[in-house]
């Protein structure tokens, strides 16, 4: 016959372990999304606007300050 409170510990012991990797993950998930918004901020090399294929004619504000920025005025 089993003993009711080998049953009880046992079944304690598992709610404890999963309540201890799910903090643990939510903490590691936490500290993910805090390091990516104070650390490193916007990590593209290049503009949107510089990968478009329609960039060298693009008459946008935003296009025209990139070109502008970068030295690569346009015909007109």
């Amino acid at each position: 016959m089993i003993n009711p409170e080998v049953n009880d510990d046992r079944r304690q012991l598992l709610v404890r372990v999963g309540r201890y990797a799910l903090l643990g993950g939510i903490t590691v998930l936490s500290l993910n999304l805090v390091n990516r918004v104070f650390g490193r901020g916007c990590v593209r090399l290049q503009s949107p606007c510089q990968t478009c294929g329609l960039f060298d004619r693009c008459e946008l504000p935003k296009a025209e300050a990139n070109k502008k920025e970068h030295g690569e005025e346009g015909a007109s």
